[in-house]
């Protein structure tokens, strides 16, 4: 018997994981960003590992509003599941 799936699929995830860096890396580019800014910021628009400071914060920004949505999936299944169950009138089970 097929299980319903219940949560994001890795795919789901992975699509939010990317739009978080394409935002970093469409941002690092731009002319209008937080690292053009030099008097604020330094030489961070040239710096690799500033890059790589901002890529592992998208990275992880992305993750976590992933786990946000799988626990907001998974709580709505769980309630309509919970839902169903007290619908159900108690009696006695058929034995198969």
């Amino acid at each position: 018997m097929a299980q319903a799936r219940r949560g994001l699929t890795k795919e789901q995830v992975r699509r939010i994981v990317l739009g978080k860096l394409k935002i970093v890396y469409r941002d690092w580019q731009s002319k209008d960003n937080p690292f053009s800014n030099r008097r604020r910021s330094g030489n961070r628009g040239h710096d690799a590992r500033a890059f790589e400071t901002a890529l592992v914060a998208g990275l992880l920004g992305g993750l976590s509003e992933a786990i946000e949505k799988n626990n907001h999936a998974l709580l709505t299944a769980l309630e309509r599941k919970e839902r169903r169950t007290r619908v159900k009138a108690p009696g006695k089970r058929r034995n198969r």
